[in-house]
């Protein structure tokens, strides 16, 4: 794939950097758009993805989440080989009656997102808060190696 996020076919790439873990999931939706003309980033998949942004700061790296209509409790927050995985389900909320919409984009059901994360991170600083709607993961992140030229004495 090009450095500009452009693939070879002039559209721009959909994936989140170099966070997302599955690329069958990207293959999914080059799929759908080709072969089923479906819209762009429509993925059929049991499995909803709420908006996420990853950013770091000097000693920490952050996964905030989006994710409204929840409580803390419905969350699981793993961390393995380097890869973040939450995961949850979002319930409906209950109508009464039979109602007629005009729009529905609020997903509900299972979710998950996978994050390769980009730095090495302490597994025991993991903390994770839920609040105003958003979900907040803060992994400490490992002091960097010593780089540098080394030298060698051959035996």
């Amino acid at each position: 794939m090009a450095e500009s996020g452009q693939g070879s076919s002039g559209r721009s790439s959909r994936a989140s950097g170099g966070f997302t873990v599955h690329l069958a999931e990207e293959l999914e939706v080059y799929f759908n758009e080709v072969a089923h003309g479906r819209p762009v980033g429509f993925v059929s998949s049991s499995k909803w993805k709420p908006p996420t942004d990853i950013y770091e700061t000097d000693d920490a790296l952050v996964v905030y989440m989006d994710i409204a209509g929840m409580r803390a409790e419905d969350f699981s927050v793993q961390l393995a080989d380097g890869i973040l995985t939450i995961s949850g389900e979002r319930p409906s909320h209950r109508v009464e009656g039979k109602p007629h919409y005009h729009a529905m984009e609020v997903q509900v059901g299972p979710f998950e997102r996978r994050f390769r994360l980009p730095a090495p991170v302490d597994p025991e600083s993991i903390q994770a808060s839920y609040e105003g709607g958003f979900l907040a993961v803060r992994l400490a992140k490992l002091p960097a190696r010593l780089s540098g030229p080394q030298s060698v004495k051959v035996q």
